[in-house]
Parts: C-alpha cells; sequence; structure tokens
C-alpha cells in the first residue's frame, strides 16, 4: 500500500509550482534522490532565482546544483557553481572535491592539484580526497609517459630549513646545499621567523639574492611563520607533498653546513628499497662518538652495508622496550634517536602522518621537534611495525655544524652577515661606483633601501668573530672529527714533518714468518700509500725463521729498494720478540705496525698522520680493519698452448681442496693482468683465482718466467698453486674511540687491533718496545702504559685482513685468550689495586659473564672503583693541571658525556650479572650447575 501512495504524493509535488525558494529546493532534493538530475539542477536554478544571493541558503543550493552538473558530467557548470560556493566559504570540502575532479576532466592539471592540496591541508585522511588525489597522480603520470619523450628519471626531493632569528646561519646553510646537494631536483622551503627588526630585513634581502632564492636543480621558497604561523604553513606544505609527487623529505637546520658532495638519490634509494628503514641521517657517520648537545658520548653501533650502495651503511636502533606507550621516558638521542632536525631524510608519508598526530600550539622549529620525538617514541613502543627501528647514513663525512652562539647575539651575527654581503657584493668601492645600483637592480629593492640596510657597516671594520668555517666548510673535510658541532675555526695542523732529519718519518714494523705468497701484497700495499712523498718512511722487516721462501724474496726487497731494511732472527722467536727485535732498528718518528699476511689501506698513513698531528698526546692510534678470506687450491699440468694475444690456455687436473676430493679434468686460460697471472673463462670452483706458485716456486718475484715455470710442470711434473681471495667484508673493530673509552674497555678486550697500530716513538723512552709479552702482545702493550700515555682509536678501515687456514689467530687462539686474561688479571692487581683471580679475568673477557651472583657483585665493585680512578685522574676538577694537551683535546667540555660512557661498560655487565642472578642456580638445586673452567 505504501508504493501508490508514495507515487501519488510524487505526482500531486510535480503538478504544482512551489511559490518560494525553499520550496523549490525540497522539489529539487526529491528530484535528486530520484536521480532526476535535470529535474533537480532545474529546480535549484528556480529557487536561486527567488532568493538573495548572500545568503547561506543560495550557498546550499549552489552547491547542490552543482553536484547534479556533476552527475550530468557538465564539467564547466560545476566549476562554475563550486567556484561561487568556495568564494564564500573557502572550507566547504564538498565544493573543492567537485571542483577538483571538474578541472581534472577539463584537462587543467595546475588547478586541479591546487584545490587536492587545499583539501589535504583541511583533511590529510579525508578517503574520498586520498583516493582523487591517488587516482589524479596516477592519470598525471601516465599522460606524462605517453605525451612527453622519455628522459633519465629525475628524483624529487623536497627540503624544509628552519631557521630563527639567525639569516647568516641561513645563508651559509643555502650556500653549501647549493654547491654539494646533488642527484635530485631539490625544492627547498625556508621557513623564517624573527623577533629582531635588523633580521626580519636581511631575511627580506636573502629572499632575492640569486644565491639564496634558487638553486641550479630547484628552487627557494621562502615563507614567514612569525606570530604564531609556523604550525598552519608548514601543515599546509607537507600535505601537498604527495600531490606534487615528492616521496622524501630533508629536514635541515639552518646549523648544517655541507663540506663534501652529497647523492641525496642514494639515500632516496634506501628509502625506496628497504622499508625497514625509517631516516636516513646525514648528520652521522662511523666517526661520530660524541653528542654535545646530550651530553653524550656513544660510538656507533653495529653497521652493515646497503646492498645497492656500499657508502651508505644501516644500524638498528635501541630503546627501552619495557616502558608502555603511555609512560614518558627520556628522549632518544644520538644513534638511536628516531627523528633527528639536523639533517635527516625521510618519507613524506611519515611526515604526513605523524604530524597529522601532533596538537598545537606549535610556534617553533624546536617546538615541532620535541612534541614529534615524544609522539614517535610513544609510537614505536605501542606499535613496532609502523615505525621501524632502522636507519641509516653514510660511510664518509658530509657535513658539519656549528654553535649560533659562537657568532653572538642575533644583532651581531646579522651585522657579520651584512659586513660579508658588503664586501663580496663590492659595495664598499672595491667593484665600482655602479655597484649598488646594479645590485639594487638584481634583488629589485629601491637604492635608498639597499643603502639604509647597509649603514653603518664598514668594510675596514670586520665582525669579531671568525666567518672562515661557516662561509667555507670545506676547510674541516680533511680532518678527522668525533662529532658533528665543530669550533668556528677550522683547525691548522696538516701532516707532521719530519723531526729528525733525514731520518724517515714514519717506520713501517713488519714481522715475517712463513708467508712467501703474502709478502709482496703486503709491500705492494705500502708502496702504494696516497698522499705521502716518497723517503718519507722505511720499512723494516724482521724474518723468524721461515720454513719457506719468505727469506729469499725478502732479501731481493731490500736490494732493490733502499727503504726496505731486513732483520734476521737466528732462531724462530715469536712475534713480540720479533718486534722488539725490529724496534731496534727503527728510525722514523713513528712506527707503524703492519702483519705480513695483511694490506694496508692507500690512505692508512694519511689518516693517522694528520690524527696524530692533530692529538699529540696520543701515543699510540688503532682503527678498523676490512676482513677478507683466502684459500689455496692445486691442480697438475696435463699440456698448456701459447696464444699470440699472450693468453694461456690450459688443460689441467683438478687436484684436492677443501670439500672436493675427487680429480676432474679443467680447461681454463691464464692471463697476465699487471703483478698477477689471473684465471680465465675456468669453471667456478677456479672463478677470480691467480697464481702463486708453480713446482714448489712463489712467483711472488720472478714474475716474468711464469710461462717457462708452466711449461716445466706440463705432464704432471708439478703441481701448481692457486689463491682464491673472496671480497672485502665491512669494517670491524671496537667500539672504544675516545683515549678514555679506550682505557675502560681494555679490561673487558683487546680494543686495538695491533695490525692497524700507529706508535709515537718519542713517548717510549730509549729503546723500550711496549711489545714486551708473547700472545695478546697487543693487550699486554695497551694495559701496561703510563698514566700519561693514551690510546685511541679511529673509526675508519685502515687495514685489509687476512683470513686463511693457518693463520696465527687460528693457531693460537687458546694462547691469545689466556694471555689476555692474564693481562686484564695484571692489570686489575698492578694498576688498580683490586684482588682478582683468573675465574675473574675470564669473566670480564669479551663481556662472558659472572660465574655466580657473588662474584657478579664483586666485580661491578671493582669496575666501579676503576670508573672512578678514571673520573679523579683525568675528569673531574683537579685532572686539567696536569691534563695538557690531552685535557684540552678530549676531555674539557665532556666530562659529563665521559662519564656516561665509562659507566655505561659497567651497566652493561650489571645485565650479565642479573641474568647470572637469574639463571645460575644454587648447589642445592636439582639443576646441573653450569661449569666454566678458567684459563691456565
Amino acid at each position: 500500500m505504501q508504493g501508490p501512495d508514495l507515487m501519488a504524493r510524487i505526482a500531486k509535488a510535480e503538478g504544482c509550482q512551489p511559490s518560494s525558494a525553499e520550496g523549490w529546493k525540497q522539489q529539487g532534493s526529491e528530484a535528486y534522490r530520484r536521480k532526476d538530475w535535470k529535474e533537480a539542477a532545474r529546480c535549484y536554478s528556480e529557487a536561486l532565482s527567488l532568493c538573495r544571493p548572500e545568503d547561506e541558503f543560495a550557498v546550499t543550493c549552489l552547491n547542490n546544483r552543482a553536484a547534479c552538473h556533476a552527475q550530468l558530467k557538465e564539467h564547466a557548470a560545476v566549476v562554475e557553481d563550486s567556484s561561487k560556493v568556495i568564494d564564500r566559504q573557502p572550507a566547504n570540502m564538498k565544493a573543492l572535491l567537485r571542483r577538483m575532479v571538474a578541472y581534472d576532466a577539463l584537462g587543467k592539471s595546475a588547478e586541479s592539484l591546487e584545490d587536492a592540496g587545499s583539501v589535504l591541508t583541511m583533511e590529510p585522511k579525508n578517503p574520498h580526497a586520498l583516493q582523487v588525489v591517488a587516482k589524479k597522480r596516477k592519470s598525471l603520470t601516465k599522460n606524462a609517459n605517453d605525451n612527453v619523450r622519455r628522459v633519465a628519471p629525475t628524483q624529487l626531493l623536497c627540503a624544509f630549513l628552519f631557521t630563527e632569528d639567525r639569516p647568516l646561519h641561513a645563508y651559509a646553510c643555502l650556500r653549501s646545499l647549493r654547491k654539494h646537494l646533488r642527484g635530485a631536483k631539490i625544492d627547498v622551503y625556508v621557513f623564517w621567523q624573527a623577533s629582531e627588526r635588523v633580521c626580519i630585513h636581511s631575511y627580506q634581502l636573502l629572499q632575492t639574492l640569486p644565491e639564496t632564492s634558487k638553486l641550479p636543480n630547484g628552487s627557494v621558497s621562502w615563507i614567514d611563520v612569525s606570530n604564531g604561523q609556523l604550525f598552519p604553513a608548514f601543515s599546509r606544505t607537507v600535505n601537498r607533498l604527495s600531490v606534487e609527487g615528492k616521496q622524501h623529505v630533508l629536514l635541515l637546520s639552518d646549523t648544517a653546513l655541507f663540506h663534501t658532495d652529497v647523492d641525496v638519490s642514494v639515500a632516496c634509494r634506501v628509502l625506496s628499497e628497504r622499508r625497514e628503514a625509517f631516516t636516513v641521517r646525514l648528520d652521522l657517520n662511523p666517526r661520530i662518538d660524541y653528542f654535545p648537545e646530550a651530553s653524550l658520548l656513544s660510538s656507533a653501533p653495529s653497521l652493515k652495508c646497503f646492498a645497492g650502495d656500499e657508502q651508505v651503511l644501516l644500524w638498528t636502533r635501541s630503546y627501552d622496550k619495557s616502558k608502555q606507550a603511555y609512560e614518558s621516558v627520556p628522549r632518544e638521542v644520538g644513534w638511536d634517536s628516531i627523528l633527528d632536525w639536523t639533517a635527516t631524510v625521510v618519507r613524506a608519508e611519515h611526515m604526513q602522518h605523524f604530524f597529522s598526530a601532533l596538537i598545537p600550539p606549535m610556534n617553533t622549529g624546536k617546538e615541532l621537534d620535541d612534541k614529534a620525538a615524544d609522539w614517535l617514541s610513544r609510537r614505536q613502543r605501542m606499535k613496532q611495525s609502523e615505525i621501524s627501528h632502522r636507519s641509516a647514513c653514510y660511510q664518509s663525512p658530509l657535513l658539519v655544524t656549528m654553535d649560533p652562539g659562537a657568532f653572538g647575539d642575533a644583532v651581531a651575527a646579522d651585522r657579520a652577515l651584512r659586513w660579508h654581503l658588503l664586501t663580496s657584493y663590492g659595495l664598499d668601492g672595491s667593484s665600482g661606483p655602479d655597484a649598488p645600483s646594479k645590485l639594487a637592480t638584481q634583488v629589485g629593492w629601491k637604492l635608498q633601501e639597499l643603502m639604509a640596510y647597509f649603514k653603518g657597516v664598514e668594510a675596514s671594520s670586520p665582525p669579531e668573530a671568525c666567518l672562515d668555517g661557516l662561509l667555507e666548510p670545506e676547510a674541516y673535510r680533511p680532518h678527522y672529527l668525533t662529532s658533528a658541532r665543530v669550533a668556528p675555526v677550522p683547525p691548522k695542523c696538516g701532516l707532521p714533518k719530519q723531526l729528525s732529519a733525514p731520518a724517515p718519518l714514519v717506520s713501517w714494523l713488519v714481522p715475517v714468518r712463513n708467508a712467501e705468497f703474502f709478502i709482496v701484497d703486503c709491500f705492494r700495499s705500502i708502496e702504494a700509500q696516497t698522499g705521502i712523498g716518497a723517503g718519507c718512511y722505511e720499512v723494516v722487516f724482521i724474518e723468524d725463521s721461515s720454513d719457506d721462501s719468505t727469506l729469499t724474496i725478502l732479501r731481493r726487497l731490500a736490494d732493490e729498494h733502499p727503504h726496505v731494511q731486513l732483520v734476521e732472527n737466528e732462531g724462530q722467536r715469536g712475534v713480540a720478540a720479533s718486534i722488539c727485535e725490529g724496534w731496534r732498528h727503527c728510525h722514523g718518528d713513528f712506527v707503524a705496525r703492519l702483519d705480513a699476511d695483511d694490506e694496508a689501506e692507500p690512505d692508512r698513513l694519511v689518516k693517522q698522520l694528520r690524527y696524530m698531528e692533530q692529538h699529540p698526546s696520543i701515543s699510540v692510534l688503532g682503527g678498523r680493519v676490512r676482513t677478507f678470506w683466502t684459500e689455496q687450491r692445486k691442480c697438475t699440468i696435463d699440456r698448456i698452448s701459447e696464444k699470440a694475444d699472450g693468453r694461456v690456455v690450459v688443460s689441467a687436473w683438478r687436484e684436492f681442496h677443501g670439500n672436493q676430493t675427487s680429480r676432474m679434468r679443467e680447461q681454463f686460460t691464464l692471463r697476465q693482468q699487471g703483478p698477477h697471472i689471473m684465471v680465465e673463462d675456468s669453471s667456478a670452483e677456479y672463478a677470480g683465482c691467480r697464481v702463486v706458485g708453480v713446482g714448489g716456486h712463489s712467483l711472488a718475484i720472478d714474475l716474468e718466467t711464469w710461462k717457462s715455470a708452466l711449461r716445466d710442470v706440463e705432464c704432471g711434473l708439478g703441481e701448481v698453486l692457486l689463491e682464491r681471495r673472496d671480497a672485502l667484508e665491512p669494517p670491524v673493530g671496537s667500539r672504544a674511540l675516545h683515549p678514555l673509552a679506550v682505557r675502560a674497555s681494555l679490561l673487558f678486550e683487546d680494543a686495538v687491533a695491533g695490525t692497524t697500530a700507529m706508535l709515537r716513538r718519542g713517548h717510549f723512552p730509549g729503546e723500550a718496545c711496549p711489545f714486551a709479552r708473547e700472545e695478546a702482545e697487543g693487550h699486554w702493550a695497551w694495559l701496561g702504559l703510563e698514566p700519561d700515555r693514551h690510546v685511541a682509536n679511529m673509526a675508519d678501515p685502515l687495514v685489509r685482513a687476512r683470513r686463511h687456514e693457518g693463520s696465527r689467530a687460528q693457531r693460537q687462539a687458546t694462547g691469545i685468550y689466556e694471555s689476555s686474561c692474564t693481562a686484564i688479571l695484571h692489570a686489575l692487581k698492578k694498576t688498580y689495586r683490586i684482588q682478582a683471580d683468573m675465574h675473574d679475568a675470564a669473566a670480564l673477557l669479551n663481556f662472558r659473564g659472572p660465574r655466580t651472583p657473588e662474584q657478579g657483585e664483586k666485580l661491578l665493585e671493582a669496575l666501579l672503583k676503576v670508573s672512578n680512578s678514571l673520573f679523579s685522574q683525568y675528569v673531574r676538577p683537579g685532572a686539567a693541571e696536569h691534563g695538557g694537551d690531552f685535557w684540552q683535546d678530549f676531555v674539557r667540555g665532556r666530562d659529563a658525556a665521559i662519564e656516561r660512557g665509562v659507566l655505561a661498560l659497567r651497566a652493561r655487565f650489571k645485565v650479565l650479572h642479573e641474568e647470572a642472578g637469574r639463571v645460575i642456580t644454587n648447589g642445592d638445586s636439582p639443576r646441573q650447575h653450569r661449569s666454566r673452567t678458567p684459563p691456565r
């Protein structure tokens, strides 16, 4: 019965003509529900004719009529009605969405994108808006691919630069960014605010200068966010990212100064290919271990190379997993910081997501940073899948930061900027009388306004603060910096000069035994050192009664190279005794250790010498190593065929090696490539191999006789020895870099790789060699140094360490471990006056942990005593009086950070102690007691 009644009412409504605008609107709504779009549009038009245009009722009718035109695909009419609505109600979401779609259908892309940005600004998570924007982006991409010729893809990057009353720093930051950022089209948005009038004028001038108003590969937009406009301006900019197709954002502080070219496309590729990476931090690199803002001394955690590009490293951040999301925790800092606003690349979607959750007001960049850090910290504890726990950085240093307070207050720093602009643009008369008028025309200012800006600034009165480091940050590039925060004046030191000419500057000290296949590679790595002139070093080989042809090779090297000394032991004496013997033959101001089976990195000497010159209080300097694996393979030659191009085709029988126990016939090609005879066109077993010996003789020296040697062993008369070498692995080494961190870590590990050590010979009087004990000789040497002799580590890889079957580390592993335990025990008793035994030393070594809770308590008290001893001697008041250069270089201003870093070692051992209290049971327990037999 309801159906006929409804139809009757509709017929009655259609038969009568309403007399009011409200009646026409109601009739139009009924027609719209019947999907009679034309009739509905006619009714809304009649309603509009009966009401005043300025009434809210008229806006509603216009909006409804636009909806009818949208259903009829009358896009021009939709744009007309929606525009009238938006003029009255700029935040009308429906009108914006309808006009955006209509503009899209009419092919007006720019207008469509503008409306889409407005929609996302007001409702970042509006599902309809996001759907329309996604469709729009796809259609734009398709049209671009169809209508525009294909070009090399360009990465889009958006940079947000925050600056407050610091136009000088903003100017310097933009200069460095313009000069060094590569690999992407960069659009920079400068959010500036100023409370000082002089700073306002400087910011306005920077917006017009050529070097700060545009980029060669992008643009610069200046946005005034004074008077509480930061949040709305930043919100609008963030929400436009997806519309503009920008997937990554560079968050930048005006204190960041780039000194090295940066390929930012690599950072974008990391975030695109590795979803578990949350950010790429440009302010970090493996050298950084000090964070002055947080008073934190913390070196890099375990770093792994990005498979797509080895210059990028990834690590896993740590955080307090025991706290719930609603609980407040200290902010994660240093290497564990989730999002640092100094110089960090982050995904645009993550920026939009967490920014939409922040609650205003946020009137400064610091407030924005603090609220974002708090929200992200809680979010990663609540929803781990949303905030990934990995970050990335570049392998090499890219930038430095400076304390703004070093340039005085805002007025003083602004005056320094004006002086620099005055002199650089020649407004002091050095570029002629027309320079001011030319600059005024260039920046669009009146000449009187420009002269008023520089009023009172004299070229002959430079600012008190030095601007060299701020405006030329490239001066910091060659120096080893452990913190991104640097002093305004760059270090002046370079390579040290020879102190006792004509003696060499460096003596390489290399003990050798049974290294006929390695020693030439070791020597070639020494000869390949870059950045240091010939005659600056000597090489001292100590031959320790080898059983192979090592002695013959060394004698030939000594005959052919005047700077090579050969010391021959009368019998086998061991590594430590050989080093002591060679020490007496060293004449250099510095002694560089190197094992015979290792190879020095080409820039090892330059890096270590610069560091030693910069820090004269350091006695021993180590570094990290990159290991590689080598193994030998044997074959017998059946016959060879020499080719005209120098190649030799070999038919051979594969002999036993590794897991291969069967003989197999092989055919491969040999070709000389530089100093090596390489295998080509072979099976996988021999791929990448080189020939190192033929018929029991090494080819290390007599390389030119390799073809005749192969002919001599044809028909199986002798064996050919091949060596396979794997790729270099990522750098490894101790995390302790700071001298006091190294001194504290020596109770837990041999913190300095002996093959990387460089020693300042003047700090060891007479002929006293610090390597006095065999096995773990380095550990004994570092623990036995005098209190005023300091050891440090570099984070850079200095040596390529060879791992091979039969290496000393494998052969003497047990003896080295026991010797390290003895060295730790000796240090506890002699240096720190602590009663301990071998069980205690074994519990400390490599953080093995205590055997019982009682032992853990004992060692925790001992470690506290060690920490207090270090603090009282090197850190706390009074240490500066006798600390000298060491206190100035490594302690001044870092005392709180050093204490936290040293105590972190004890805290790490305390975790093992607590674990022992939970796991290890007493003697009455039915569970079997865990046995830990101490070393001899």
